[in-house]
């Protein structure tokens, strides 16, 4: 695992900190900003079954940065990283477009009670970027991505997790199921065409040697 990180350190810190500049710059302007009439969202019965439960899943929804933050960093080539980059722009600027043109607004509460995590949420996060989900989008592009790394045994793992993170994003209200809907098929998508005709390279368990050539790049 250290060794992963060592690899094209320079270049995985370079672009952790221009992507997430670029990203919550503009994440944070269009959900607090509307442009245009806002949009109404379906609601659908999953919609209504879900009560709002922040104390617990409130947590559970921000574990998806600290994945979303580190797998990436455990990329070996420059060949997947370049690969991996490309997939966020296939999923954030279709989003942000539809978050200019088409604002909708969450379903979550004014007021979100007393847990420290979900007032985080609250604060942190506007409420104008329902459509399409990018919490959907990544957790299905982070489990793409955790598969071409480490092979089908990590699927069920990322799964369980990712199915908890999607009813978070319900539990909070920050999402409804129609956003869910479009944001993991902006993930799935965004993946495949970011990674259509790549080798297994990510898969291949990292040697000393190799760690020792790309820290050298």
């Amino acid at each position: 695992m250290l060794a992963r990180l060592k690899v094209e350190w320079r270049l995985k810190l370079l672009l952790f900190l221009a992507v997430n500049a670029f990203f919550w710059t503009c994440y944070q302007f269009l959900s607090r900003h509307a442009f245009f009439s806002l949009c109404a969202v379906p609601i659908t019965g999953l919609d209504v079954a879900v009560p709002f439960q922040p104390t617990l899943w409130s947590w559970v929804y921000l574990s998806q940065f600290l994945v979303t933050g580190f797998l990436p960093l455990l990329l070996v080539t420059r060949e997947d990283i370049r690969r991996y980059v490309v997939s966020l722009a296939i999923m954030t600027l279709p989003s942000f477009a539809a978050y200019f043109f088409f604002p909708t607004q969450g379903p979550r509460p004014a007021e979100v009670g007393e847990s420290l995590a979900m007032r985080f949420v609250a604060g942190a996060d506007g409420p104008l970027n329902a459509l399409p989900s990018l919490h959907a989008a990544f957790v299905v592009c982070m489990t793409c991505l955790a598969r071409r790394m480490f092979g089908p045994r990590v699927v069920p793992i990322f799964v369980v997790w990712a199915g908890a993170i999607l009813y978070s994003t319900l539990a909070t209200k920050q999402h409804y199921a129609f956003d869910l809907l479009a944001g993991g098929a902006l993930g799935w998508v965004a993946d495949w065409l970011a990674w259509r005709g790549a080798s297994a390279a990510a898969m291949i368990p990292l040697s000393s040697g190799v760690a020792s050539q790309g820290g050298e790049r």
